[in-house]
């Protein structure tokens, strides 16, 4: 990789991609466990908003990738692409944020749903990543 600002920024996009699929498989929410009772838990790929923040970090590879194993120009290596993934993986943390305000597990001491921290934080720097590819792409 060159060290334009665009591949900069696909190095970001590739760390906050890894953050987040790590995540999908950490726990997200915890409930009871304490005086005897049990302890209800779930991981996160479990659920279908988190499959959508999955799929669209995994795609966020792909994407990154396929420029280096083709020799021409790829048409989806575009900056509206990775805008793209970015809004799918917000949307699905937002629809599984809604859904653990609901019934009220929100992960509130980060103890009890490490994943959903993670999340947080793998989509922050995804969207770090995608806003570098997209000011490179202006500053042509």
């Amino acid at each position: 990789m060159s060290s334009s600002p665009a591949a900069r920024g696909r190095l970001v996009v590739v760390l906050g991609a890894i953050t987040l699929i790590g995540a999908c498989f950490l726990q997200w929410w915890q409930q009871g466990g304490g005086s005897g009772l049990p302890e209800l838990k779930d991981i996160g790929i479990s659920d279908g908003r988190v499959l959508l923040i999955f799929l669209a970090a995994t795609a966020s590879l792909f994407l990154v990738t396929l420029p280096m194993a083709s020799e021409a120009p790829v048409a989806i290596d575009h900056p509206l692409s990775y805008v793209l993934l970015l809004l799918i993986a917000a949307i699905g943390f937002v629809l599984r944020l809604i859904d653990l305000i609901q019934h009220e597990v929100l992960p509130i001491p980060p103890l009890r749903g490490p994943g959903f921290w993670v999340a947080l934080v793998g989509l922050l720097i995804f969207a770090r990543g995608v806003f570098e590819v997209v000011d490179s792409r202006r500053a042509y």
